[in-house]
């Protein structure tokens, strides 16, 4: 578990100010901020308890940030407590889970006294401690976060206000990065002028009398041109003989300059969007500084630039001399020698099949029974290969064949130039004939055999070449001839580009031309030099270059080139905070374009630029915007995206309530009221009587929950960070109230006004809620139903618990009477019984003869519901009595609820 660190609300602007301490430049914050936390030593394992900070601290930029440890378990509770000293006025007291490293930023002088508390389980003085701490004033940084570097100029930083008093008691260094994010130092002192793009670090520190060290400060910024791009170069060396082509990430064009070394005189080498050099231009082997400059109108008085290096290496080289000449077209009695002018690793001769290893400078070689022929001498030295060529004759020149060449240049077609050729005819038909085209440097570039018909052709761009022509066994006088080049028009254009919604292309050139664009579809348009072209779809283009002059030797020039496009490309700034409570850090979320292809820029409220990395950090509150641009595109027409910084959410309330564990179920609710919307996610804790602590799982996320154990309840509430910002406590105790309501499961209810049925008295409780299908009847603590139906019956006890009951009713007032209107003597079948519904506790009967004297009484007040009572076999006596037609009188009483009900009717008697 790693500890986290929170600040209170009101503290957050002054963190920032911090952050401006250790963050100066937004995309290098990250590794200050590595850096910083290095220096707290922060763990992901638990240490033993105790308080680790700094005793003395030194205010800089208004204040200063203290950091402290405190060890612990898994569990442990932090309760720091900062205070002024001697007044003990209380500056901040924060408590957490996630506080096991403490940051509090000090903002004025003085003496201070930083308390940690820390709470395991349920004791909330497990442990206590104590640190005094000092803070002194110190220097402001004066550093920016962004420096423009104009090209022409250096960029002066500085550290501290040269104003700061004792500036000479402090030691500062300013550093670089290397490729693999090492410190490089650059230099020592307040003041650092630089002419090299990227971030600078500086750090400083004071030293004591007793030679420690103390007001540590590290700041960073970045030092770069208004625009973003690189010069890219096909390769970082090149060989005498060899050429290379410098071009840029982005589709700018602007003016290159060349140096050799860096002593050297730099010099204009043309504008365009890429440039092309040629080692026989060069001033022989050495480094070339190459730099290339632009101008954006937003910044028109600040000129972009970058540069780049390549190294040209010297080739190896031989002088050879020819000893011996062949004495005819085919005999092998010809020599030649080399002398080798530098160390070589290798060498070869094609021609002899000849491969040697290293040789040093002055070797002498002499090679012998050689026939006329161009031999290619091959030599490699550090990766550079040079290829010269040796041409032996002769001596007597054959006479059977008198070959003709013809050379034509180079020449203008209508959309570029025609290569030039070489017509070998020898005038008659020939047989076994074969050619080879050589040039220095090369070797051989072209071989072939001779037609019949004795005449070849050959088509060459321009250059100098050896022909070699072999008829039979005789080789005939090696022809040296030059290919002469048909200049033209000259302009660039990058070959490869995006377009973002739309891109103005202007062709760069110095001359007067009139330009041709071939678009993807195959439509053209013409415009002429200083104008542009909007391009707004992707595919394959081609442009035309041609002099407007029709006397000019110029032939025209077309160049291909191919577009993309991007029609979603979106970006926002998005906040990403990695650790809790760290400095509030942006990201950018970028479609359409990797991030790396991508220019950016960060501005605060007043246009300056704040950062140009993927990783921003804020040094204030307030509005900031941000511009991403495709690199391959140029300059989009995009408006920046504005944002606002507000303060971090740190803390919510946690308020906690506990119903009482009540019986029956034994169940109770813990109910947590805090600010919903920034709470992500909840835990909860329980410990028992004994302070074993079980984290309850099961409830994650939940702000109510339902527990079945006495004992503290503990939530912790936390943002989508995953970071606590909140914590609180709460006692469950079991209910002394265990009596559930006196309540039976039916009552009686009679229809009778002014009848005797008692109210239903539950017991005592707090408060009462009477249902009767589902709807609340009463809220008294006695009841009396008045509909039959069911009920339910809900209590609530002093201290919370509720308890329901169920019960019906009938009408005990409304009860339904079964006997016969006859009956049979002696069998027992069809006797006389009465069947009674409940509600009656007393039945008595009366049987009259006609004359209406009484023969038959019966009084029964066990009356059992659905079951036969006063039942009568017809006997008066021992004797049954006569037939005949009898008067039955039935008196039906219940003298709890105050009714009697008397029913006559006749009843038959029969044998």
């Amino acid at each position: 578990m790693c500890a986290k660190t929170q600040f209170p609300d009101w503290k957050i602007g002054v963190l920032f100010v911090w952050i401006v301490l250790f963050c100066c430049q937004a995309s290098f914050a990250a590794e200050l901020i590595s850096f910083e936390r290095n220096l707290n030593l922060l763990s992901e394992e638990y240490a033993d308890l105790q308080l680790d900070g700094p005793e003395n601290l030194c205010m800089v930029a208004g204040g200063v940030l203290g950091t402290f440890n405190a060890g612990g378990e898994p569990g442990d509770v932090y309760e720091w407590t900062v205070t002024r000293v001697p007044s003990g006025e209380i500056l901040e007291q924060k408590s957490s889970g996630q506080l096991e490293t403490f940051k509090f930023y000090f903002s004025e002088v003085g003496d201070y006294n930083v308390n940690l508390k820390v709470r395991r389980g349920t004791d909330a003085n497990f442990y206590e401690e104590n640190k005094p701490v000092r803070v002194e004033k110190g220097p402001d940084l004066a550093l920016l976060p962004d420096y423009l570097l104009c090209a022409g100029s250096t960029t002066l930083l500085t550290a501290l206000d040269p104003n700061t008093p004792n500036l000479s008691d402090y030691d500062i260094t300013w550093y670089a990065l290397d490729n693999d994010g090492e410190r490089v130092e650059l230099g020592k002192g307040n003041e650092y002028e630089t002419y090299n793009a990227g971030y600078h670090i500086v750090e400083l520190f004071k030293t004591n009398a007793d030679g420690s060290q103390a007001c540590l400060i590290t700041g960073s910024t970045f030092v770069g041109p208004p625009i973003d791009f690189q010069i890219i170069p096909s390769s970082t060396t090149i060989c005498e003989g060899e050429s290379i082509q410098i071009g840029l990430d982005t589709p700018l064009s602007g003016e290159w300059f060349i140096q050799k070394d860096f002593t050297g005189v730099r010099s204009s080498a043309g504008e365009g969007f890429e440039i092309e050099f040629n080692s026989s231009e060069l001033s022989g082997p050495g480094l070339y500084l190459v730099t290339f400059q632009t101008t954006n109108e937003d910044f028109p008085d600040c000129i972009s630039e970058r540069i780049i290096g390549f190294e040209l290496k010297e080739s190896p080289s031989a002088t050879t001399q020819i000893l011996a000449q062949p004495s005819d077209c085919s005999a092998s009695n010809g020599s030649f020698q080399l002398t080798l002018d530098t160390d070589v690793d290798a060498l070869y001769i094609p021609e002899l099949n000849i491969v040697e290893g290293p040789s040093a400078s002055g070797t002498l070689k002499t090679f012998s029974n050689l026939l006329p022929q161009v031999y290619s001498i091959v030599l490699e030295k550090d990766g550079c290969q040079t290829t010269s060529l040796l041409s032996i004759d002769a001596a007597q020149s054959p006479t059977q064949l008198s070959p003709v060449y013809t050379i034509i240049s180079e020449k203008c077609n209508d959309n570029g130039v025609d290569p030039g050729s070489i017509t070998l005819d020898f005038g008659t038909a020939i047989t076994n004939g074969k050619y080879r085209i050589l040039t220095e440097g090369r070797g051989e570039i072209q071989s072939g055999a001779i037609p019949d018909s004795g005449s070849v052709t050959v088509n060459l761009s321009n250059g100098n070449y050896l022909f070699e022509a072999i008829v039979g066994d005789c080789t005939y006088p090696i022809e040296a001839f030059e290919i002469i080049d048909a200049p033209q028009v000259s302009f660039t254009i990058p070959t490869e580009l995006n377009i973002c919604e739309t891109f103005e292309l202007i062709p760069d050139t110095g001359q007067d031309l009139i330009f041709t664009l071939t678009f993807p579809d195959g439509s053209t348009q013409v415009i002429e030099s200083g104008d542009s072209y909007t391009l707004v779809d992707a595919g394959s283009y081609s442009i035309l270059g041609e002099t407007k002059d029709p006397s000019s030797p110029l032939c025209a020039r077309t160049i291909a080139f191919t577009a993309t496009y991007s029609t979603n490309i979106t970006f926002a700034p998005v906040l990403a905070v990695e650790k809790c409570f760290d400095p509030i850090k942006y990201e950018i979320e970028l479609t359409g374009i990797p991030l790396e292809e991508a220019s950016i820029r960060w501005y605060n409220d007043q246009g300056k630029i704040v950062g140009r990395g993927a990783e921003f950090y804020p040094t204030n509150l307030g509005f900031y915007s941000l511009q991403v641009q495709p690199l391959k595109s140029g300059y989009c027409p995009v408006e920046p995206v504005s944002f606002e910084v507000v303060p971090q959410i740190v803390a919510v309330p946690m308020e906690l309530e506990a119903t009482k564990l009540c019986p029956s179920p034994s169940i109770g609710l813990v109910t947590l009221a805090t600010d919903e919307e920034e709470v992500f996610n909840t835990e909860w804790i329980y410990y028992d009587s004994l302070n074993n602590r079980t984290e309850l799982a099961q409830f994650n996320g939940q702000f109510e929950i339902e527990v079945d154990l006495a004992g503290t309840y503990e939530a912790i509430a936390y943002n989508e960070l995953g970071c606590e910002i909140g914590r609180g406590l709460v006692e469950v105790e079991a209910s002394e109230f265990t009596t559930p309501p006196a309540v039976e499961d039916s009552y009686a209810y009679c229809t009778v006004e002014n009848n005797r049925i008692p109210a239903i008295d539950p017991g005592e409780y707090a408060t009462y809620e009477w249902y009767f299908e589902d709807q609340l009847v009463s809220t008294a603590s006695t009841y009396k139903p008045e509909q039959v139906g069911n009920y339910l019956l809900v209590v609530t006890t002093e201290d919370g618990c509720e308890f329901t009951k169920e019960f019906t009713t009938y009408d005990a007032c409304k009860f339904n009477v079964v006997y016969p209107n006859a009956m049979i003597l002696g069998n027992p079948d069809k006797d006389f019984r009465v069947i009674l519904s409940e509600g009656v506790n007393e039945a008595e009967l009366f049987v009259l003869n006609r004359q209406g004297a009484l023969i038959y009484h019966d009084l029964t007040s066990e009356i059992p519901v659905e079951s036969p009572v006063l039942q009568w076999d017809g006997k008066v006596g021992d004797r049954f009595i006569p037939e005949g037609t009898y008067v039955l009188i039935l008196l039906l009483r219940n003298e709890e609820f105050g009714f009697e009900d008397k029913l006559t009717s006749s009843l038959l008697v029969l044998q």
